[in-house]
């Protein structure tokens, strides 16, 4: 249940680019998007036979998910204690690994420019 918790904190919060998020929150929402995006291919495709290049409804929810996505790293920097700004490194490619290190990375124990430490909810902070 926490994945499902986490997942839909971060649909409730996608507007939301202050704050922090921790990392599970992190990760167990991106587990849970490739299982929806996944499973939404896998049964549009095989109820109304979708070839590859047809768009079905996962590129719709894939579209709908940017900005909570997007939300949701920017709050996980915050976490680690680097401005949102820094998801720009992701446009060159080898930012992403940058990225991908920060996000594994624990959060951080003291009250930084982006609020407070984690009050020990996983999805909620």
């Amino acid at each position: 249940m926490q994945a499902l918790n986490c997942y839909m904190e971060t649909w409730r919060r996608y507007r939301d680019f202050r704050g922090r998020s921790s990392r599970s929150a992190y990760w167990w929402t991106a587990l849970v998007h490739a299982v929806v995006y996944f499973v939404l291919g896998g049964i549009f495709a095989a109820i109304f036979d979708l070839s590859s290049d047809q768009v079905g409804p996962e590129i719709i929810y894939g579209i709908a998910y940017i900005v909570p996505s997007l939300a949701l790293a920017v709050r996980r920097l915050h976490d680690v204690g680097r401005s949102g700004h820094w998801l720009w490194i992701s446009l060159t490619g080898v930012g992403i690994l940058v990225l991908l290190y920060w996000f594994v990375q624990p959060s951080s124990a003291q009250t930084n420019e982006w609020k407070f430490t984690h009050s020990g909810r996983n999805c909620n902070s």
